[in-house]
This record gives structure tokens, C-alpha cells and sequence, in this order.
């Protein structure tokens, strides 16, 4: 069978952990309110990093992780390590251990696009280390881009949507 692609996206970006004066729980507050009054389901969760993941950092991505039941729908996870563009290969594949070990994600997560829409079968991977150097032209972040939009927009076969519950949505 054809993979499955998104026919409509809605994309809600939120405060990061790291680019706020407020307090972890305000920002938790903030986003889940967000979250419960614009989404019944969610399809894809995107979580970006850089750099060393302090521990207030990996706590709080860790809750949402735990609120949006990680563990019972990984492949609708992507997991970026980002701003990556200066790194050597060797350090590209120790950031993603590092962040997945943090975080206590599956670093091997992937699933398989059947041929369709042009492909070939593919695997798309759900662990990115990613870069985009500003200036590059085209030709530099192409493959890092299709792997992007890979991972977000191609969905699995057997892809189950996240409820928003709100009776799930109480972070603490």
C-alpha cells in the first residue's frame, strides 16, 4: 500500500523551554491551554534541542512526553537535535545518543513509507541531528530538509492520532 501523507496541517509552535523569563509551570500551563482548546487529536509531536539539555529542560519535556503518551504512540514522536550543521559526524551520533538517552526515547525509531508517490520503499527516521547554517544554499540542506519533512509529514500505515483529553491534560 501508498504511505500516507497529511492532507491538512495545523502547526502550533510554542515557547521553548529555554527561550523564557516565565516559570517552568507557567510555560506548561501556557502550552497545555493552547493545546486543549485547538486540538482534539494531534498527529505529530515535534520536540527540538541543542546544545546540553539541562535538567529542568529534560523534566519538562518529559512530562509532556508522559501527557502525550509517549510510550503508546512513538512513531507520532520526531525527536530533533539541532543547529548540528557544525558537527562532525561522529559528534552528530553522539548528541542523538546523548538526547535520547536523556530523554529516555527509542533512539532507533523509524518506520518503513511503502512505494508510493514516486518512491521507492523508505525508512524514515523519527531521531534527527540536523543543521541549517545560515546563508547555505539549497544544495547544503537539502537532505537534512526531506529527512524534515519526512519525519513530520509522512505518517506510518498503522498511524494512530493522540487524543487530547482534557481530562488527560493535567500536568503538574
Amino acid at each position: 500500500g501508498k504511505w500516507k501523507k497529511f492532507d491538512k496541517v495545523n502547526i502550533i509552535d510554542s515557547v521553548g523551554f529555554c527561550d523564557t523569563e516565565l516559570p517552568p509551570k507557567q510555560v506548561h500551563h501556557m502550552i497545555k491551554n493552547s493545546v486543549k482548546m485547538n486540538m482534539t487529536y494531534i498527529d505529530k509531536v515535534v520536540i527540538t534541542c541543542s546544545g546540553r539539555i539541562e535538567e529542568p529542560h529534560y523534566k519538562a519535556i518529559k512530562k509532556f512526553m508522559k501527557w502525550l503518551t509517549y510510550e503508546d504512540h512513538k512513531h507520532n514522536f520526531v525527536f530533533i537535535w539541532n543547529k548540528c550543521d557544525t558537527l562532525s559526524d561522529q559528534e552528530k551520533a553522539e548528541g542523538l545518543v546523548d538526547m535520547s538517552s536523556i530523554l529516555g526515547t527509542d533512539l532507533n525509531m523509524q518506520f518503513i513509507a511503502p512505494s508510493g508517490y514516486g518512491r521507492l520503499d523508505k525508512s524514515i527516521k523519527l531521531n534527527l541531528c540536523l543543521g541549517f547554517a545560515p546563508g547555505a544554499p539549497f544544495e547544503e540542506v537539502e537532505k537534512d530538509l526531506q529527512s524534515l519533512k519526512d519525519a513530520v509529514f509522512v505518517r506510518d500505515v498503522n498511524h494512530k492520532r493522540i487524543p487530547v483529553d482534557s481530562e488527560a491534560c493535567a500536568i503538574q
